[in-house]
C-alpha cells in the first residue's frame, strides 16, 4: 500500500502506470492541494484516466491526517486563491466579511459569502481549519 500523502516520487513510480511524469504530476497537485483528503482526488490529476485510478485504488490510500490546513480566519487573499478549490471571488468575499468582523466557527459559517455554494463547500471544508 502507498499512503498518498507521505509518498515521495520514487515510491509513487512503484505503482502500476506511474512513471516519473505522472508521480511529479501527482505530487505538485497534492502539495497545491495541502494533501489528499480522498483517493478519487488522483482523478483531478491531469492525464490520469478511470481505468487508470481503478488499477491503482488497490494500491493506494489516504491519511488525512496529513492534510494541511488553511487558517480561514487568519489567512490573506493571495494565499486563499492559491488553493485549487477556491474561485477567486469565493475567496474575496470570505475575506472581506472576515475584514468587516465575520468570524468563521464551522463550514457553514462560509455559505455567508454571497459566491460559496454547497459543491463548493464541500470541496473545500476539509482544508479549513476554523481555530481562532
Amino acid at each position: 500500500m502507498v499512503e498518498l500523502n507521505s509518498a515521495d516520487t520514487l515510491t509513487l513510480q512503484m505503482l502500476y502506470g506511474i512513471g516519473p511524469a505522472f508521480a511529479k504530476r501527482i505530487v505538485r497537485y497534492r502539495e497545491c492541494l495541502g494533501g489528499f483528503v480522498s483517493t478519487e482526488q488522483l482523478l483531478e490529476v491531469y492525464g490520469l484516466t478511470e481505468d487508470r485510478y481503478r488499477k491503482l485504488l488497490p494500491h493506494i490510500m489516504v491519511d488525512q491526517e496529513a492534510v494541511s490546513k488553511i487558517k480561514i480566519n487568519e489567512v490573506t487573499l493571495k494565499q486563499l486563491v492559491r488553493h485549487p478549490y477556491m474561485e477567486y471571488y469565493q475567496a474575496r468575499d470570505l475575506i472581506s466579511l472576515r475584514d468587516k468582523g465575520q468570524r468563521y466557527h464551522s463550514a457553514q459559517d462560509l455559505l455567508l459569502a454571497p459566491t460559496m455554494d454547497t459543491v463548493s463547500l464541500q470541496r473545500i471544508a476539509p482544508y479549513i481549519d476554523f481555530s481562532e
